[in-house]
């Protein structure tokens, strides 16, 4: 339920309605489910699942769903209700997905960089930032280095008196 509570419901009955009223075997009391939402119809041992025009849709397994059979294990959604249908007969377990045959690998016959091509990395690329203020001063220690040596050389040149 949309306060955090589970509810459990046994489809015991013919046809249960879904929907927001009282009038429905299962009232969910949530502004996403219509009045009548949808219903689930029991026949052969198999339940059936259809939507009732609702507004905000039924969706089974996240795809879109007007009308159809239930299988064991599948997530059902009436509006933003999120529910899971459990059946106790084996018989309506999901049935395994066909075997594909798949293709071999074929090496690319040429590789080159897509021009669109960009970083796919989630961490930023660290730029550096210019600090005006460390360089002002490596300037200064390199002209102040400079005039250094220039006087240690005139020192060096000069004459002792005589």
């Amino acid at each position: 339920m949309p306060d955090g509570t589970d509810i459990s419901h046994e489809l015991t009955e013919d046809v249960v309605t879904i929907g927001r009223i009282s009038d429905n075997v299962i009232q969910i009391d949530d502004a996403s489910v219509s009045s009548h939402h949808a219903e689930i119809t029991l026949s052969s041992g198999q339940h059936f699942l259809t939507d009732l025009d609702s507004t905000n849709g039924t969706r089974v397994n996240d795809h879109g769903f007007t009308k159809g059979n239930l299988h064991d294990g599948d997530r059902i959604s009436f509006g933003n209700v999120h529910t899971v249908y459990a059946s106790e007969n084996p018989a309506n377990a999901r049935p395994l997905p066909q075997h594909e045959a798949v293709a071999l690998a074929v090496p690319a016959s040429s590789s080159a960089k897509p021009e669109d091509f960009t970083n796919a990395s989630p961490f930023k690329t660290k730029v550096r930032k210019k600090d005006p203020i460390a360089t002002g001063i490596m300037a200064f220690a390199g002209v102040s280095i400079l005039a250094f040596l220039a006087a240690v050389v005139l020192i060096l040149q000069l004459q002792p008196p005589q």
